[in-house]
């Protein structure tokens, strides 16, 4: 360990890689949301099929709570930086999953309901900070590799977590609760995880000075104009175009987690779970590889990306909607769909294309975001948006699954919203994906003016400052 430049916290050796920030960004994600994403696709966020609406009411203050700490989440990353923010929002998924072990042991809805309202703040500070890590710390080249990576890490923590209810459950062929053991187990791995983040994630313009002996100037932004900054950019027409692409990104775990729930007993929501989380990896390196392929251009590899995801995720959704016309919520299956019975071949594979495409859909939006024109500040207000809009649309899916609205009714709706949103993230990719990004470019000329004002004139000083600019470029805003 070392002591950080400016004296106040100590730091893993070796952290100041943008690439071990991103793994341990991961890890934060994984081992928080990963665990959530586990318990959830258990059935009711692990808990009783008979205690869904409780559950499902306090993922529904969750997420709206979320919305609201997403989107002024770059106003608070900036001014706590990402160790605190990552470790903070951990230690409220700890809490979270502490109150299902608790309503599930005794039913008193009080704590999970207050946990709720808890853990939508320390959600948004989670995913801003790892949605920033992702984009903010790489560069055109490797931007899907550091997606794919901390999407992989967070499938397979999941996939980890989804073990234990796989082996625990295989002879039950019951609905069922979820053992303490596997909570008591989920927190310990959380709260290493916080730990994890605090003592390594560091500020970008850390990572800067730790790369260069000559430190470079930093603008230092008040916590006011944060805040404007953050509210300026609901009038920015590009963002308000993708919000049909935000709002379904996250609905599919409500509707898979409650139709799983609905149908299936606790040993096949186990199996199709993991199975799922399993499938997705090579499908995410696979997305990788088209985003990040080096002989073609931004918009070239935006449009394969959006082909790869769009078109299995739509035929995903239109055999659910087929699939579910005749399921009526008030009269679930005395018998619940087993893995011996003849139907769960075609419900696995369903549920498996499902899972693994609208995971995607999560790979490819951030992608695009970071591939379009806009200066660093702008970049982390919009990654703070789109997870804030991502947890409005979570919020009106818990809701909408509280009152048991038909299920043909509630995937027909999730399908139109990807549909409108393939079409506008197709749009901005053909007219507003360039191969530079002007505001970077900007940057990179006031950046070496400010240095030759700094250093005197010459051209040793321009030459100097033209070596550590792209530094400063490809990095994106520090925070």
């Amino acid at each position: 360990m070392v002591l950080d430049r400016d004296g106040r916290r100590w730091h893993l050796h070796g952290a100041q890689n943008p690439s071990t920030q991103n793994l341990v960004a991961g890890v934060g994600v994984g081992f928080s949301a990963g665990v959530f994403v586990s318990l959830n696709l258990l059935g009711a966020g692990g808990g009783r099929p008979e205690s869904a609406h409780v559950i499902q009411t306090a993922n529904a203050i969750l997420s709206s709570v979320w919305f609201l700490s997403a989107c002024v989440g770059g106003t608070y990353l900036n001014f706590f930086g990402p160790a605190i923010t990552m470790s903070f929002g951990i230690c409220t998924y700890i809490l979270y999953v502490g109150s299902l072990w608790y309503y599930e042991a005794y039913g008193r809805e009080s704590f999970p309901l207050a946990a709720g309202a808890i853990i939508g703040v320390g959600a948004g500070a989670v995913w801003i900070t790892s949605g920033y890590i992702q984009v903010a710390y790489s560069d055109d080249s490797n931007k899907g590799k550091f997606i794919a990576i901390q999407n992989t890490i967070q499938a397979t923590s999941s996939i980890l977590c989804s073990i234990l209810p796989v082996i625990l459950n295989r002879n039950n062929d019951k609905r069922a609760g979820v053992p303490a053991a596997i909570y008591i187990t989920f927190i310990i791995v959380m709260g290493c995880a916080a730990l994890l983040a605090l003592l390594t994630l560091r500020r970008l313009k850390d990572l800067e000075s730790a790369e260069n002996s000559t430190t470079t100037h930093h603008e230092k932004h008040s916590t006011a104009t944060e805040f404007k900054a953050n509210l300026s950019i609901v009038r920015d027409w590009q963002l308000l175009m993708m919000l049909p692409a935000f709002l379904p990104a996250g609905s599919f775990l409500i509707y898979l987690g409650s139709v799983n729930a609905f149908q299936n007993n606790l040993r096949v929501r186990s199996l199709v779970s993991f199975v799922a989380l399993i499938v997705q990896i090579p499908f995410g390196h696979l997305l990788h590889f088209f985003l990040d392929h080096p002989g073609w251009s931004k918009r070239k590899r935006g449009l394969i990306g959006l082909a790869f995801v769009g078109v299995p995720l739509c035929a995903a959704w239109m055999w659910e909607i087929i699939r579910t016309r005749g399921f009526d919520r008030s009269n679930p299956p005395s018998n619940p769909l087993d893995w011996n019975d003849s139907d769960f071949g075609p419900v696995m594979v369903l549920f498996v294309l499902n899972w693994t495409f609208s995971i995607l859909w999560q790979y490819l939006v951030p992608w695009l975001i970071g591939a379009l024109t806009m200066s660093p500040d702008k970049l982390s207000h919009y990654m703070g948006a789109q997870r804030g809009f991502l947890a409005a649309g979570e919020a009106v899916c818990f809701g909408v699954d509280s009152i048991k609205i038909p299920y043909v009714t509630f995937a027909s709706a999730i399908f139109d919203f990807y549909l409108v949103g393939i079409f506008a993230l197709a749009y901005l990719c053909i007219y507003y994906v360039t191969e530079k990004n002007d505001s970077l470019e900007n940057e990179h000329d006031m950046a070496v003016s400010k240095i030759e004002s700094v250093n005197g004139k010459g051209t040793n000083c321009k030459e100097k400052a033209e070596v550590q600019a792209p530094i400063i470029t490809t990095s994106q805003k520090p925070v």
